[in-house]
Parts: structure tokens; C-alpha cells; sequence
């Protein structure tokens, strides 16, 4: 009998091939779930305005520490929760979350965030200027106080969150 038997080796090798195929296959489609609408890979994404442009994001890991280096995520809130939840806030704003940086920028890290507090404390303010959009709407802004870390309704105080597409 001349029947052709695998080796291990070549048994393992092709095993590789195929879980590298398929790491890959799935990272992608993660990445890229298709038309911005997130269908079909169960995960939750949120919206972090950063240099005017509303992204998609979603955590995958909270940190222990703070990162370094880091990227600053400002939480617009009105003391009580997210200002997006606000019946009474501007629906222009369509994202609680400013970033400092994004994909592109020398200053972005990946999105190994360290959280500040950005408390809105005038609403017709707010409404008036509403979208805040970049992190300089959010820093001139005499109405927003910020501060570091979260209040007790916000995210984790330091976590990674890619931007992984326009929203």
C-alpha cells in the first residue's frame, strides 16, 4: 500500500494555516460590520465625537492604572447622567463623549482613555452651542466644568476603546 498519510507536522502546519484564516476572517469582520449599522456581530458599540467627526466605538478592556501615555475622553453629563439623556439637552448632540485625539492624529494612543468629568451647569448654554464636537468646545466652554475621573454614573476611570469607524 503507497496511501498517503500526514505527517504531524504537516497535520499542525495546515491546522495553523486555518486558525490564522479564521483569526483573520473574524477580526475583520469585527472591524468592519458592515454599513456602519453594527449588525450581526453582537457587540454594543457607542459614539465619541473627536476633531468634529462622530466615531464608533465599543470597550473591550478596563484598566487597573492609568495609561501612559494616554488619550483624554471628556463625559458631557448634567449631574445626573449622560446630557444626551437630558429630555431638555440639544439632539444635536448626538454623543455624551469628546475625544482629544483620533486615528490619524500624532497625539492618538489607540484609545487607552483616562476619563474626565464634563459637567454641564447651564443647559441654555449648552443648547446654544450644541454639538460640541472637539475637545476645545468642551475646554472653552464656560459652562462645562471638568475635572478628572467620572462621576458615579459615568464609564470606568481608565479604559481601552478603540475608535474603529465613522459612526
Amino acid at each position: 500500500m503507497t496511501g498517503h498519510r500526514p505527517t504531524r507536522r504537516r497535520l499542525l502546519r495546515y491546522g495553523a494555516a486555518l486558525g490564522v484564516g479564521g483569526v483573520a476572517l473574524t477580526t475583520s469582520a469585527a472591524a468592519n460590520p458592515g454599513k456602519g449599522d453594527e449588525r450581526g456581530n453582537g457587540k454594543t458599540f457607542g459614539r465619541v465625537y473627536a476633531n468634529d467627526v462622530l466615531w464608533r466605538t465599543h470597550v473591550v478592556k478596563i484598566l487597573d492604572d492609568r495609561p501612559d501615555p494616554e488619550d483624554k475622553i471628556y463625559f458631557l453629563h448634567d449631574g445626573s447622567g449622560p446630557i444626551v439623556d437630558n429630555p431638555d439637552a440639544s439632539d444635536d448632540q448626538a454623543s455624551p463623549f469628546v475625544s482629544e485625539s483620533a486615528p490619524g492624529d500624532r497625539d492618538w494612543n489607540g484609545g487607552k482613555w483616562t476619563h474626565f468629568s464634563a459637567e454641564v451647569t447651564d443647559l441654555d448654554a449648552f443648547n446654544e452651542d450644541a454639538p460640541l464636537t472637539n475637545v476645545d468646545d468642551v475646554l472653552d466652554a464656560d459652562y462645562v466644568e471638568v475635572t478628572l475621573g467620572r462621576p458615579g454614573f459615568g464609564p470606568p476611570d481608565f479604559f481601552i476603546c478603540p475608535l474603529n469607524g465613522r459612526a
